[in-house]
């Protein structure tokens, strides 16, 4: 997965959340650690 994916799938399972997803599920979700997941919310908050 790329790091575009990634960040994709981020915004979606976010939107898709019933509740606040933490970045240590987000991480375990996804299969990489809790930073390179802080690093994409970073990313994704700066375009905006």
């Amino acid at each position: 997965m790329t790091k575009e994916e990634r960040r994709e799938k981020i915004v979606a399972l976010l939107k898709e959340a019933k509740e606040p997803l933490t970045g240590a599920k987000l991480s375990s979700l996804l299969g990489v650690t809790r930073q390179v997941i802080v690093s994409d919310i970073a990313v994704l908050r700066a375009g905006e």
